[in-house]
């Protein structure tokens, strides 16, 4: 419905309000932008990511991760993960107080670049306990197969088994010319 009237209204001779508003949205637009890359904003999705990663650490933990050595390696990454976080908190801290613009800048600069490299190593621990999570349900699916299987066979078994006994009692009764007084079998 805007866009029918926002041309309506640019046809009126000395009306800015459709420009304004133009105007507006561009810089709220822009506004928004710039402020998902400030390193604070930045480094908060960092943060965020750590917890995410740790609660899926622990629930997998929690529901049975058998490898606990390789359970405490990824704590021990987590807790890496956030000390780093803290010492570029740190950083992110000190810049604040640099007195010329361009060496604000430069400072960061680098803090950014140590966030990358931050959230990089969150992804990359979160990818290897989701492997490892993943690589348990599919071995845990094998054994299921495997129970399955072993069970169909335990079963076929039994009903051959039953099958060739009766097989051989019936032989046995014709061959005795029905001479055998037991309880039969159907």
């Amino acid at each position: 419905m805007a866009s029918m009237i926002l041309p309506g209204l640019a046809l009126v001779a000395g009306n800015t309000f459709p420009y304004t508003l133009l105007g507006l949205g561009a810089a709220s637009l822009t506004a928004y932008a710039a402020h998902r890359q400030t390193p604070s904003y930045r480094l908060g999705r960092v943060e965020d990511e750590i917890i995410r990663t740790e609660k899926i650490r622990q629930h997998a933990e929690v529901n049975g991760a058998r490898d606990q050595v390789q359970w405490m390696d990824y704590a021990k990454r987590l807790l890496d993960a956030k000390l780093s976080v803290s010492k570029i908190q740190t950083r992110l801290l000190k810049a604040r107080s640099v007195k010329t613009w361009g060496e604000y800048l430069e400072k960061v600069k680098e803090i950014l670049q140590s966030i990358d490299e931050c959230a990089k190593e969150v992804k990359d621990i979160q990818t290897s306990i989701l492997l490892a999570i993943e690589a348990e349900r599919q071995r845990q699916l094998c054994e299921g197969i495997k129970e399955v299987r072993e069970t169909i066979d335990a079963t076929i078994c039994s009903s051959m088994r039953h099958e060739s006994t009766l097989t051989l009692r019936r032989r046995f009764e014709s061959e005795a010319g029905n001479t055998f007084n037991g309880p039969s079998i159907v």
